[in-house]
């Protein structure tokens, strides 16, 4: 329900002038005596002192009723009433402006992206804003960013909505929520405003600490877009690269697939999509070098949206996988030998030394330096379950294990039998075992078997006990489980399958330890990073989809190419409704911003009116009169 509010109530006071207004129209006149001729004047005579006695004047003064009202018309307008919005009782206002690659969808007939729209509303809701009203600006697309503080200063919102694009990066509401919440401590904020397309999450988890309107703009126009690019490697030198195409409409769209290698056309294909019905195209690619591998997409017709029509992948060199085992590891050894594209190290004795490796078997946590993104560790309790974790002199039998852990994959253990038992210390368990990171993946009739640990790229399994003292080694599981961790260990190196890169933050990249780099973007924009000890480069921010240069020095030593590939986004679906924690909120298509209506500009229009009115009728008079 709206009601009547005035910005300065106060100019009510301003009536007054009516009081001498009207004083100055009971003042008789002063006429002076004068002789006529004729009795035929003598009835005007009569009339005039009539309208000018108490109260008859206000009968047929049209003059003084005019005055009265564009006295009072005037005093309407100083006091600046304004017809008042749900929106407009809350004196803090936070407004959550959608920014995220669907916002850039353009309507087919007018040309506007979704987040035109939104800036035209918003614009409109700050000339509205009264004088004890506070707005303050946020965007989100994957996170949450403040433009501007509480503030009634138009010019600063203003500039803060003229500067507003949309990204490349998808759309994520509960970062800056949590953005939002944290200023409830400040403010009495009791509620907010989220302007989007709709294209986000239905999902949400959090807590809503105030009441949340959702404006939706109309959707845009229709959309086709790549949203999935992949290769897997099919021999020493082919791959199959993957590309899957996606509509956002219900009727079909046509449009043609093309890929590039390093920037040469070698392929296109054509297709038809529509939103239930997308469509998964191969390309065969034949390399032994880095390749980097463009997919374009050239819809046919109007594409509302151009952001998801591009995407890179880079293919690695063919080498094999450089795996060192422990010599005293015979089993492990001869179940690696067998496998191809693998390059074993460590059969002639002695230590692995401080080389890179991409798989590591060892009966020692100390590998001498040695870098591996994947470990396996054999008859060995990490340190820091030494008071959790213990080794007795009892047969152990296997109760249960992950089967879907890449490790254990495919592998049966339920007749696997160990000389030595891992058991728990009294009083811990499991959940101390989590507590410090780790992850049980088999289980004993007294303890872990078998635990695992990640740490960033790297990933550590911790045979508690050794496997030549069990019946592991004589199981068809144990080649089985071998094999799974060189397979692990290729998709780890990118040697088996590689993924295009989303838009968000680059992949880590192996380089040379404790060095600088450039990352220079698609616009040309560089930001220097330097690597870890481990010789790893990370956290190199991709925001925009396109090819991304690893530079040392003057020299490009690698190339990584962004997309947006988020089916969501392409899709351009949009949500009824949002499922918070406690509560759903509803959103209505075409929804318009509400803001308080001012009434104080159409008070003075009229009043000008009035006053040409009032001085055309007069002087009208006068020269009717002459």
């Amino acid at each position: 329900m709206s009601w009547l509010s005035f910005t300065f109530a106060a100019g009510a006071w301003f009536l007054a002038a009516s009081v001498p207004l009207i004083i100055l129209y009971f003042l008789k006149l002063k006429r002076p005596k004068l002789e006529i001729p004729s009795l035929v004047l003598w009835q005007s005579v009569v009339n005039d002192q009539r309208v000018n006695s108490p109260f008859q004047k206000f009968r047929r003064n049209l003059l003084l009723l005019l005055q009265l009202l564009l006295l009072f018309l005037i005093v309407l307008a100083l006091m600046q009433p304004r017809v008042q919005s749900g929106a407009g009782a809350s004196e803090y206002m936070p407004i959550l402006v959608d920014c995220s690659a669907s916002m850039g969808a353009k309507d087919e007939a007018t040309g506007k992206t979704r987040l035109d729209l939104v800036k035209e509303q918003l614009l409109d809701r700050i000339d509205r804003l009264g004088p004890d009203q506070k707005l303050a600006l946020f965007s989100f697309a994957d996170t949450g960013r403040r433009l501007t503080e509480f503030t009634s200063d138009r010019r600063d919102l203003k500039r803060a909505v003229n500067a507003l694009t949309a990204s490349d990066l998808p759309g994520r509401l509960d970062d800056v929520l949590r953005m939002t919440a944290a200023y409830t401590r400040t403010f009495p904020i009791d509620r907010i405003t989220v302007m989007t397309d709709g294209n986000i999450s239905s999902q949400i988890d959090f807590e809503l600490p105030f009441k949340i309107d959702v404006v939706k703009v109309d959707p845009p126009g229709p959309n086709i877009g790549i949203t999935e690019f992949s290769a897997r490697r099919s021999g020493p030198e082919d791959w199959e690269v993957f590309v899957r195409v996606a509509g956002a409409s219900a009727d079909m769209r046509e449009g043609t697939l093309e890929l590039y290698e390093n920037g040469q056309k070698t392929a296109d294909q054509k297709l038809e999509v529509a939103v239930d019905e997308s469509q998964r195209l191969v390309f065969p690619v034949t390399t032994t070098e880095p390749t980097l591998l463009e997919a374009r997409l050239v819809p046919t017709g109007f594409d509302s949206m151009q952001t998801d029509n591009s995407v890179w992948l880079t293919l690695p060199a063919a080498r094999p996988l450089r795996v060192w085992v422990s010599s005293e590891l015979n089993a492990w050894k001869h179940a690696v030998r067998v496998l191809t594209q693998v390059e074993l190290a460590g059969a002639e004795g002695g230590g692995p030394g401080a080389l890179d490796y991409d798989m590591v078997v060892s009966e020692s946590e100390d590998i001498e330096g040695a870098e591996s993104p994947v470990s396996i560790f054999v008859g060995v309790i990490p340190s820091d379950l030494a008071g959790i974790v213990e080794l007795r002199e009892e047969i152990a039998t296997v109760v249960d294990w992950n089967r879907t852990s890449p490790l254990l994959r495919h592998v049966q253990l339920g007749d696997v039998q160990v000389g030595e038992s891992p058991a728990y210390i009294a009083g811990k368990g499991v959940k101390d075992l989590e507590e410090r990171g780790y992850e049980v993946l088999i289980d004993g009739n007294l303890g872990p078997l078998l635990v695992q640990r990640r740490e960033g790229l790297h990933v550590a399994f911790y045979f508690l006990f050794h496997t030549d003292r069990s019946t592991l080694p004589y199981r068809l599981g144990f080649p089985i489980m071998v094999a799974n961790g060189v397979e692990a260990s290729l998709k780890q190196a990118a040697l088996s399958e590689v993924a295009s890169a989303p838009t968000g933050v680059l992949p880590a990249l192996s380089v040379e330890p404790d060095r600088e780099y450039r990352v220079r973007g698609p616009g040309g924009d560089e930001v220097t990073l330097r690597s870890s000890g481990g010789g790893m480069l990370s956290g190199a921010a991709a925001g925009t989809v396109g090819r991304y240069d690893i530079l040392d020095g003057a020299d490009v030593i690698t190339s990584i190419g962004t997309g947006l590939l988020n089916p969501l986004e392409s899709s351009l679906a949009q949500v009824q409704e949002l499922q918070f924690t406690e509560v759903t909120v509803k959103s209505e298509e075409g929804e318009v911003l509400d803001s308080d209506f001012p009434l104080w500009w159409t008070a003075a229009l009229i009043a000008f009116g009035l006053m040409l009115y009032e001085w055309w009728y007069f002087q009208r008079g006068r020269g009717v009169m002459t």
